[in-house]
């Protein structure tokens, strides 16, 4: 039987609470919880009979197998490049950094020792996700491709006037999420690579804005990419895929289903009566599970930072155009690199 890793977690806000449960899911040991805010990691480490403690021990000594990154956004990457450093398989959560150099740093970072990161796309290993990539080969070439994000406005962080160093605001927090699914769809299904975009941002810096992405593939196809702050609204979140002759859809909040031409597809175990979980039915448990198989068999871990990378080129040149009346950008982006996506749209 596979050797469960030990875990450490580098962060103890709400997504690493949410990656503690997910440990705890797959009986995974959780080591050690460090936050800047030591209240905050005796909270997390309590509830996971973890220890507590500080970024500078984690890196002091090697405490576990994997480390999963769940701070901020600007300090995704100082923190990875530490933790690999120190002999640690690395999870980093999207957004991967608030930079294309950061992004660049940590890529030379993990090719300078070998070991592949992780980026936590986990609607990507989602059962109905996943049941759609499987599926989006074998419906011939795409006609249609589009995934949308609609949220109510985050808690996390103020919403009016976000600060440029942040990152960005809908495009930024929620838009990694579709922008990703439909990368991965694009690449499954054979429709290429991304070369050029437009997009436009509508109420930006406030609780109420919203983003679209017009996404130009290689074999010629637009998708259409949608991430929104909506206020007192309930999470809708989609994906879909069709060609001349079938339809993927893939629908994931309020409650994850997939439909092949309108027909449900049975994926995985039944919804439980309670109702669905990040842990389990959004991805978070099957990505880790996934990223620990795939470093003990040598296997390829298809969602490394090259991905969030990728994604962030894709957020980065939505926000150039959007300041610029929507026009097209050619991608890979080849603006300045040192800047937030904010911080270009403001440019």
């Amino acid at each position: 039987m596979q050797r469960r890793p030990d875990v450490v977690l580098w962060g103890a806000g709400m997504v690493a609470g949410v990656h503690a449960a997910a440990c705890q899911s797959l009986e995974w040991r959780v080591a050690a919880v460090a936050s800047r805010n030591a209240g905050r990691a005796s909270d997390l480490a309590a509830t996971v009979h973890a220890k507590a403690t500080t970024f500078d021990e984690l890196l002091a000594s090697k405490q576990g197998d994997i480390a999963i990154v769940a701070t901020p956004p600007a300090a995704h990457v100082d923190a990875a490049v530490a933790l690999l450093d120190a002999g640690y398989h690395v999870v980093v959560e999207a957004p991967l950094a608030c930079t294309l150099a950061d992004a660049d740093r940590l890529i030379e970072a993990e090719d300078r020792v070998g070991r592949p990161v992780l980026y936590s796309e986990h609607l990507a290993a989602a059962p109905v996700v996943d049941g759609l990539f499987v599926r989006v080969d074998g419906i011939g070439a795409l006609t249609h491709l589009s995934a949308r994000a609609t949220q109510p406005s985050p808690t996390w962080r103020p919403t009016d006037g976000v600060d440029a160093h942040w990152g960005g605001g809908a495009l930024f927090d929620l838009g990694v999420h579709p922008v990703g699914l439909t990368l991965r769809t694009a690449t499954e299904s054979g429709a290429g690579r991304p070369v050029s975009l437009s997009a436009v941002i509508v109420d930006a810096g406030t609780r109420h804005e919203h983003g679209t992405i017009k996404l130009r593939l290689e074999s010629g196809l637009v998708a259409t990419i949608l991430a929104r702050w909506q206020p007192d609204s309930t999470p809708d979140w989609g994906l879909q895929a069709s060609s001349a002759s079938a339809v993927l859809h893939a629908e994931l909040y309020p409650s994850p289903t997939l439909e092949h031409n309108g027909e449900p597809v049975a994926i995985g175990a039944p919804i439980r009566p309670a109702g669905p979980t990040l842990v389990d039915d959004y991805g978070y448990a099957p990505q880790l599970k996934r990223f620990w198989t795939n470093i003990r068999t040598g296997r390829p871990v298809p969602a490394t930072s090259r991905l969030g990378r990728q994604v962030l080129d894709v957020i980065c040149a939505a926000h150039w155009s959007a300041g610029r009346n929507a026009i097209e950008v050619p991608l890979p982006f080849t603006g300045p690199r040192d800047r937030t996506p904010a911080e270009l749209f403001a440019t």
